[in-house]
Order: structure tokens, then sequence, then C-alpha cells
């Protein structure tokens, strides 16, 4: 099969007003290729997840939370998707919550964040920052606007089936305000939905008993707000990645000390050298004790620790695109449906055509046409998407992207550097791959993956424990490891990022576009921001060391003289062929 040429996009919606989709649309805008760019956000603004919230239905979760589709609001009915258990419009932020990344590695590329901003700004200096760079593509986006449903038809003049490019995209969206339905017709569309959503308890044995005899102790990260509810408390915070780490901190002035944190591996996000004293690294929970002590718990070392009066898993979120439906359907009143921009038709029910699954569509001359369902794959177990390319375009859907999927990254740039591929892809200036050619790039990752032991079982999500595989039978083994195929390991970020703007670079340039043809750019990263990377936990913990003066600190160089030469002391003390190594693994250019 020939590369997929992708040219004859017209018409594209973004499913997300935050930080991804408002990133898109700034790139669809540049490439000056589309008639339509319709972003649809639920909320009255944008900024996604940097729109703080309540937590009340987070904190109604069952314990534990092992269903990916919880939560999702996919109840079905007259009116759209219901909402009786939805966390859709519930934010993971937190009160006092600042950055994890640097301002000047976090921000997109044509957009700095103030200088007089701290150097790792507040949540809601980050919500300003989005709405200032959302400003030129604000007039695309359609607020308090739910996405009810998004599902692949096939055009009456393409009724032979055999092409995915001819495949169009019928969206159901639901106005918030007049709960009044409407349904558009588009060429391509982009999920910017995020992945914070569904919240992910492990049913650790033990622990629906456990919750049952005491109520209200064990929560979800996303339902916390402020370490002001835990004074005095003995607190078990569970899992140590970003939030894990975060809440811990902000814990240690309120709670009882010292604060404990359980893992099963060490932290990506933690300097070496040990924890602070204020905090108790204990081994993975193995068990909550109903019968044993009073609130117990049991560690993998085999200790017991009791007397708990708060436990806070920050665990994870499942991966969830509820609107997405799997099933093909032939559309039979194209010339109703318009985009929302122009003269949408307003419906009181969906279209009767899209109930139920169809395993057959009728042809222009009434004979059923069998189809495959490649979405029916997309999420199984909730831990990870499948048939992605590159973490970002649907293989066998390739007018179907999810940006932004991935784990332990730099969001932002990573979010503008697929927008820039995804805006060529579809523009015609860039070609994909054969379709069997994608699939064995991601057989080859889940392999790698495998290899090193880095996926986890998605039947156990309560151990998570890493696998031994020597490879083989690999088709058997993905369907039960799959718990990690998102997250990257430095320097595999880095090399992410400048792969993907190198392959928007080269791009067919075309006249009238910037950057003499070549169109928009995305973030580039040298070997400075190379080394920089690697020290964001050493960069952090410094930053937080200066306590409460920390937010007059606005550069990396006010962190003290060590971090004004940093760069230049490890490049002396480092031999070439260790740099030279690291340089090619980021992807750096030159190497």
């Amino acid at each position: 099969m020939a590369p997929k040429d992708l040219r004859g996009i017209n018409r594209v919606a973004i499913v997300g007003g935050g930080p991804t989709g408002i990133a898109c649309a700034k790139y669809l805008l540049a490439e000056k290729s589309f008639q339509t760019i319709d972003v649809f956000e639920q909320r009255r603004n944008v900024g996604g997840i940097w729109n703080l919230s309540g937590t009340e239905k987070t904190r109604r979760i069952p314990i534990p939370q092992t269903d990916p589709k919880y939560g999702a609001g996919k109840n079905s009915s007259a009116s759209g998707r219901g909402d009786d258990d939805s966390l859709e419009f519930e934010s993971p932020l937190y009160d006092y919550l600042e950055t994890n990344i640097p301002k000047t590695m976090m921000a997109y590329s044509d957009t700095p964040f103030a200088e007089s901003l701290p150097l790792y700004p507040k949540h809601d200096d980050v919500l300003r920052y989005l709405e200032d760079y959302a400003q030129p593509v604000k007039h695309f986006v359609h607020f308090q606007t739910q996405v009810i449903d998004v599902r692949p038809f096939e055009p009456r003049d393409h009724p032979e089936g055999t092409s995915r490019l001819a495949q169009k995209w019928h969206l159901t969206t639901k106005d918030l305000r007049t709960n009044a339905l409407e349904e558009a017709h588009y060429d391509a569309v982009i999920v910017a939905n995020g992945h914070y959503t569904v919240p992910h308890v492990p049913a650790v044995p033990g622990i629906a008993e456990w919750h049952k005899k005491y109520p209200n102790v064990v929560m979800h990260s996303k339902a916390y707000r402020r370490p002001e509810d835990f004074s005095g408390q003995k607190v078990l915070v569970i899992g140590n990645s970003a939030s894990g780490l975060d809440i811990a901190g902000q814990l240690a002035p309120c709670a009882q000390k010292p604060i404990f944190l359980a893992s099963r591996s060490a932290s990506q996000l933690a300097p070496a050298g040990g924890g602070p004293a204020w905090r108790k690294d204990i081994a993975e929970i193995e068990a909550f004790l109903v019968s044993e002590g009073d609130r117990a718990v049991r560690t993998k070392d085999g200790d017991m620790v009791d007397g708990f009066d708060a436990i806070i898993f920050a665990t994870g979120y499942f991966y969830s695109f509820p609107f997405l439906s799997p099933v093909s359907a032939h559309s039979s009143s194209s010339s109703k449906t318009q985009s929302p921009s122009s003269s949408s038709v307003s419906l009181e029910s969906p279209a009767s055509a899209h109930d139920g699954p169809a395993a057959h569509l009728p042809t222009s001359d009434g004979e059923d046409l069998s189809v495959s369902n490649p979405l029916e794959n997309l999420v199984t177990s909730g831990l990870r998407t499948h048939d992605v390319y590159k973490h970002f375009i649907h293989i066998d859907y390739p007018t179907l992207a999810l940006p932004v999927l991935n784990l332990k990254v730099v969001p932002f740039p990573l979010a503008e550097n697929q927008a820039a591929v995804i805006a060529r892809l579809w523009s015609g200036r860039l070609d994909l791959p054969t379709t069997n050619d994608m699939h064995k790039w991601e057989e080859d990752e889940e392999r790698r993956l495998l290899e090193g032991r880095r996926l986890r079982p998605a039947p156990d999500t309560a151990t998570g424990e890493s696998v031994a595989s020597d490879g083989h039978d690999l088709p058997a083994a993905t369907s039960k490891y799959e718990g990690g195929f998102h997250t990257l390991v430095y320097p595999e970020d880095v090399a992410q990022i400048n792969s993907l703007y190198q392959w928007a670079a080269s791009a067919c340039p075309r006249d009238g576009l910037e950057h003499n043809g070549k169109g928009k750019l995305g973030t580039r990263w040298d070997e400075e921001q190379v080394w920089l990377r690697k020290q964001f936990p050493t960069l952090k913990a410094a930053y937080t060391n200066f306590g409460g003066k920390r937010f007059d600190v606005t550069s990396i160089a006010e962190l003290g003289e060590e971090w004004n030469d940093g760069y230049k002391k490890w490049q002396e003390n480092t031999s070439d062929e260790e740099k030279a190594n690291l340089f090619r693994r980021a992807a750096v250019p030159g190497y």
C-alpha cells in the first residue's frame, strides 16, 4: 500500500479548547489550507484542566475504581450524554498547584511566559497565559458546547468502502445552555479532550472492605484541593509521580509528620539522595488490613502501618474518549448537516440512524457492505490507546488525530509540534507511511517496551507489576501488558520533541507561508536544553528550598551560582562520546 496522501481536507473539528486543542487550532490556521476550523469546548472559557473546579462527584467515586468508562458521561439519553456520574467538568487541579516544569521550557515557542512570573508559575498564571495564547483563534471556539458523538461515515460518492481516506466524520454536539443538539460533518477530527477525567484507584487486596469499614478516608488525588483539610492528620500518599510528590510536599506544614509516601519504584521526578526529613518513604502497599490494626495497611516489605486518617491515591487516570463511536455509519442526510459556524441543524434527539451498533452499511444500490470497526480497539483496558502511529495519528483513520497521549513529557511544546505535523499532513505537504509500516512501528514499540520490562499488565491494575518478557508471542503479550506504553523516559521525550520538529520542517514549502514557505514551526531543544531537561528534579528542589520566597525567583540564574555555569561544568566533565550519545538519542540536529 502506498504512503497516505491526505490532500482534500477542508473542514476540521477539534474536541477540546485546552492547551492542546488551542495549539492545534493555531497551527491549522497558520497552514492557510482549511476552510473551517471548529473548536468545541464544554467549559465557559479556554484552558481545559487549568480551570479550577469543585470535587463533589470525584469524592463519590467507588473504591476501588478500575472501570475506564466510569464518570465519562456515557449514559445515553434523549438529550445526549448523561451527566449523573460525569467527572468531565471536574479538574485535577488543586488550590496551591504550581507547575513542575520551569516556565522557560514549558512555554509554546511563540509565546514566552512573562518575565515577572515565578520560575514555576501558579495555576492561575498558567490559565491567564493560555487565555492570551488563545486570542488569535478564540473566534473558532464554541464554548459550553459538549461533543456527544463522533463517528466515521462514508459519503455516497465513495460506496466502495475500500479507502479510509474516503471516510468523513459525523459529529453530534450539545449546547449546554439550551440542551439543543446539532449535527455536522467534517473531513478530519482532532481529539484534544485530555486524559485526566477518569481516576484510577487500583484494586489492592482488602481495599473495598476497608473502605466500607472506614468511609471517607480513601480518596483519589483528583479530589484533593488544599492541605488545610488534613491539618493534624496522619496521611498516606500512594504514588510518587508529579501529583503524589507535590501533594505530599504541600501536606508537610499541615498534616502530622511524617507524611507517608508509598511507591513501587523510584520516581523520575525526585532528586537522588532520599526524601526530605518530613517524609517517610515506604514500599508498595500490598494489602489493606480489615481485621488487623486500626485503619492499617501492609507493605510488600511485610511492614504494617496503621492509624491513617487519610489515604490519597495519586495513581493516575484511564484514557477515555466517551464520544468516539466505533461504528461506521452511512449518512443519508448530509445535506442537512452544516458547520456550527454557519447554519447548523438543531435536533430534539440524536439521529436514529446512529442508534445501536451496525455491522453493515447500505451502499447507494441498497446492498449491505461489510465494514470493519478499527475504533473498537482504540481503548480496551484504559491504560493505553491502540492503532495510533507515533502516539498521535490513528493508523486506520489518519484523519483522526489524538495528540499529547504521552506521560512524563512537557505537554505544551509537544502539543504544538504534533499540531505542526498534523497541519502539514492534512494540507498535503507531508505524507504518512503506509498502513503496514505504521502498524509495524506500533508492534516494534510494543516489543521494545516489553523487552525493557517497561509495560505493566492490564488485568492486574492492582499491582502494576513490571513484566519479564523475551519478546516472543507478542500479539498475546500486548493484549495483557498495556500500562506504560505512552510513558517516555528521558531522553525519549526530548527526542520526540526534536523529531517532530524535524518532521514538520521537512514538509514541502508553499508560497505564502511564514519562514520562507516552511510554515509555522514549533519547539526545538538544543544541547543546553537537553541537559536542563535532565535536571528537572534537582531544579525544582532548589526552587522549593527558597520556601515562601520562591515566588520572587523568576529565572534559573536566580537559583544560585551553580545553575549559572552548571551546563558549562557538565560539558567540561563529560566525555565527547557521552555527550554525542546523549544528543544523538535526544535527536539534536548534527548528531
